[in-house]
């Protein structure tokens, strides 16, 4: 469970937007004075130079949260797995992995990624018992194709990936590289049931430009947020029921600088809480309103990070450690070594709110 400073946080914040007022009066403006939280922890780096290191998924082992684990993707060459504290228990090249999600469903983890190699999605299965130490104990051959496992050909480039269980099915989403398509797939048919376009405004206008990549399922809520890179940048929601345009959030226009990259969700209980956007242009984080009308609330950054592609983020409290839970973010420079990923306890980013 979340601790009090999350509650009380979020009080806060409501009781201020019901008197009409925006938290911290933070509304769209050009005002640089983020707070900045230091990281707690961070991954080994990968093994791949430049721009390699992506997208982070957060298993949490609610019966022993020391034994959880980080994926995290090095979208030249593989998959990491790492421990709370970023050591590598297992690493496999499966080859231009760009984009990694994760649900847990009747004890086992299932988890997708976007393989641009083959241009397929890869589903993967693993009971959940024992896996820490599966892990640890396959260091290099733990994505074994004796596992239950599908290479689902997507048949466009594929770029990013998100997944979600949307009225009790595992469902997830497909983004194109250089294109403006999302697939929508069904995991238990192991097909494709929708294909819908994010170029498209609320009035159906279409706003050609670059691709999407990053997504998240808001399972509670029924959202697939979407995030567009490139001059026509935004974060966008989607019913994730019909596929449905619902909003745009925010975009270059607001408070996003630069290409809106990784999203994120937050949860404070069953349907409040925050989404979490990666404004990747001025290495800054935003929070937003989990709850429609989904209203920006305030921008964070992180020590020395900058750069940002993928992130995650968990509310389970993992003790000492992190009280609030882990937000983990991919540190697009982490010079002098390749990139990794910097893994900040959400205790830190509540305390800069207070």
């Amino acid at each position: 469970m979340v601790q009090d400073t999350v509650f009380n946080y979020l009080s806060k914040k409501l009781t201020l937007l019901i008197a009409g007022l925006i938290l911290f009066g933070c509304t769209a403006s050009n005002d640089d004075n983020y707070p900045t939280v230091s990281y707690i922890a961070e991954t080994e780096p990968v093994v791949t130079n430049d721009d390699a290191a992506d997208d982070p998924a957060i298993w949490i082992n609610l019966d022993n949260t020391a034994n959880s684990l980080i994926f995290g993707t090095d979208k030249k060459s593989g998959i990491y797995v790492y421990d709370l504290k970023g050591n590598i228990l297992s690493y496999q090249n499966l080859g231009s992995i760009n984009n990694v999600d994760l649900r847990v469903i009747d004890d086992e983890l299932h988890l997708v990624s976007s393989n641009r190699s083959d241009s397929t999605l890869d589903y993967w299965i693993f009971p959940t018992e024992g896996i820490y130490q599966y892990f640890e104990n396959n260091p290099d051959n733990a994505f074994s194709e004796e596992l239950k496992h599908y290479h689902l050909e997507a048949g466009m480039d594929i770029y990013g990936i998100c997944m979600g269980i949307i009225n009790g099915s595992p469902v997830a989403a497909l983004t194109e590289e250089e294109g403006v398509r999302v697939q929508y797939w069904d995991l238990t048919q192991l097909k494709i049931i929708n294909t819908f376009d994010i170029t498209a405004d609320e009035d159906n206008v279409p706003l050609l430009g670059n691709e999407a990549e990053g997504c998240v399922f808001d399972d509670e809520n029924k959202y697939i947020h979407v995030s567009r890179e490139g001059a026509r940048g935004f974060l966008k929601t989607y019913n994730a029921e019909n596929q449905q345009l619902v909003k745009v959030i925010d975009s270059r226009d607001g408070n996003v600088g630069g290409d809106p990259e990784g999203v994120a969700i937050y949860k404070v209980d069953a349907t409040t809480g925050y989404i979490i956007l990666s404004s990747q242009g001025d290495s800054k984080f935003n929070l937003y309103d989990r709850e429609y009308p989904f209203t920006y609330i305030d921008s964070f950054r992180v020590d020395n990070v900058s750069d940002t592609d993928g992130i995650d983020v968990t509310s389970a409290s993992l003790g000492d450690y992190a009280p609030n839970g882990i937000l983990v973010v991919q540190d697009g420079y982490n010079q002098p070594d390749n990139q990794n990923f910097k893994i900040v306890s959400m205790e830190e980013v509540f305390k800069k709110k207070e």
